[in-house]
């Protein structure tokens, strides 16, 4: 019998693994067969063959290159002429991808459309920076409308100048939930069940009282305390995130909906010592009924301790005060 070994997948085996991973993703999130899906990523896998080739063609005329829903690859071609028409189609038959070109015309408004917003971006970034949470690049060119917008939860005075200019060129986000805001769209979420942490074991509390400004974030820490026999390990990016609760039917309503470093640091704690973590705490809404942020008044947060243990542990509700 052979022993059994815990042995790295040979680059081929890791390869097919990922790629079966990808094909089973795209095919349940476009709703498609698998056969299907995994014809689709061949070609995606080979667009860089007509894609660099047409870059170098076109240089700036060359406004986009999109998938479309059915996996076709569409090339946007700003002041588009046959000759160009001619020579993406040459450069497909070569590749072998002839079947699966499309190319269009850049819309004349939307490039102009483009060219006023990307000029709104930039004064925006020069001169309210903070509200900005995510947008496309504000370069020379073409986006292909609607092009998504995400600001601050408080900057509802941005969005809706935003919304007044531009209209469904944009689609705009303020915190998670879309402007206009839509009753319907909810982003309320169903938390994963874990165990509450045992006192005995870890205590917690704030560093002292903690007001937020509604709609912005605030940091401030989370004192652990190690009541137990052996050291506690908590696996952090640098900072706990807490989840805003409502404090009468317990449901998470909103936290902070920024980036966040893709890290690992830990936080040892020994037997009997109390160690302050940082804690990020956010008041974007997730509940169209509280507007985009969490307005005034009293509040409850929780957050999750990850140990190095593997357990994952909820903090009790921790009473702090939103304020405007």
């Amino acid at each position: 019998m052979q022993p059994v070994t815990d042995e790295t997948p040979n680059d081929k085996g890791a390869a097919r693994y990922e790629e079966d991973l990808g094909v089973a993703y795209l095919a349940e999130a476009k709703g498609i067969s698998i056969d299907a899906a995994r014809q689709r990523l061949r070609i995606q896998n080979r667009t860089s063959l007509i894609a660099d080739p047409a870059r170098a063609l076109l240089g700036d005329r060359l406004g986009e290159i999109r998938f479309d829903d059915d996996g076709y690859i569409r090339f946007t071609i700003i002041d588009m002429t046959p000759a160009d028409i001619e020579a993406i189609g040459r450069i497909a038959r070569e590749t072998g991808l002839a079947e699966w070109v499309r190319t269009e015309r850049a819309d004349p408004v939307h490039l102009q459309t483009w060219e006023e917003l990307r000029h709104e971006l930039i004064r925006l970034r020069e001169t309210r920076r903070d509200v900005l949470m995510g947008h496309p690049m504000p370069t020379l060119g073409y986006r292909r409308p609607p092009v998504e917008i995400r600001l601050a939860p408080y900057a509802t005075d941005v969005a809706a100048a935003l919304h007044e200019r531009f209209g469904e060129f944009v689609a705009l986000r303020v915190g998670v939930l879309p402007y206009p805001l839509q009753l319907n769209e909810s982003r309320l979420r169903s938390e994963q069940p874990r165990p509450t942490i045992n006192p005995a074991e870890i205590h917690v509390e704030l560093d002292g009282p903690l007001n937020v400004s509604s709609g912005h974030a605030a940091k401030h820490g989370l004192n652990v305390t190690n009541n137990g026999d052996g050291e506690l390990v908590v696996n952090t990016n640098g900072h706990l995130t807490a989840h805003i609760i409502d404090p009468t039917s317990g449901q998470i309503v909103g936290s902070y909906t920024g980036g966040q470093h893709a890290i690992l640091i830990r936080f040892p704690i020994p037997p009997d010592n109390t160690v302050r973590i940082p804690l990020l705490v956010g008041t974007a809404s997730f509940d169209p009924k509280l507007g985009y942020a969490i307005p005034p008044g009293s509040w409850a947060l929780r957050c999750t301790l990850k140990l190095a243990d593997g357990r994952s542990l909820n903090t009790p509700p921790l009473a702090f005060t939103v304020i405007d």
